[in-house]
């Protein structure tokens, strides 16, 4: 039998395999080395500790889960636009069911900024291309923004308000979005 090929992105898939199947309480580094079909050595060379691996599987799950074709979006309006994040965001939520709610749970103290910092990194990119969306669509009512309410002000409501429904697993969206209509159009 040929030896399995061990590379931290193999590992990886393996981890969110098992992330995606059994939640992330049941990723382990003896488990994750088995179902790789590697020594429990060879997942240490990566992930020097099981927090380090959490990070990564992390980070990758957060990959999945906002990882969007952004080409084309100047196309769509920005409520299709937060539609299709939606749609999207919630299959990834459906692939790794639990996550929002648990992977906060999984950490030592001082690996919490790390695992913050993750989900920050996906969150800014989030908001950065929600912000590239408002302005390029050209029916949004430019004038509805101003000092108090700015662009910046309701990319953090609707990111607000889409972590919100997913985490109730409530994935109707019409009233945020009607809303957004009646105060952009």
């Amino acid at each position: 039998m040929a030896s399995p090929i061990i590379s931290k992105e193999s590992i990886l898939k393996v981890a969110k395999e098992i992330v995606s199947t059994e939640g992330l309480n049941a990723l382990n580094i003896r488990k994750v080395a088995r179902e790789s079909g590697i020594a429990i050595g060879s997942v240490y060379y990566y992930f020097p500790s099981k927090d380090d691996l959490l990070i990564d599987v992390i980070e990758g799950v957060w990959e999945d889960i906002f990882k969007l074709d952004y080409a084309g979006c100047e196309e769509n309006s920005f409520v299709e636009y937060i539609e299709r994040i939606f749609n999207h965001t919630a299959e990834g939520i459906k692939k790794y069911p639990n996550f929002f709610t648990i992977h906060s749970l999984s950490f030592k103290a001082q690996n919490m900024n790390k695992a913050k910092g993750s989900m920050r990194k996906y969150l800014e990119k989030f908001k950065a291309n929600l912000k590239i969306s408002i302005d390029r669509d050209a029916n949004v009512n430019q004038n509805a923004f101003d000092a108090d309410f700015t662009k910046d002000k309701l990319v953090q409501f609707i990111i607000s308000g889409l972590v919100s429904l997913v985490i109730q697993k409530n994935y109707d969206t019409m009233t945020l979005i009607n809303m957004i209509k009646k105060i952009l159009y």
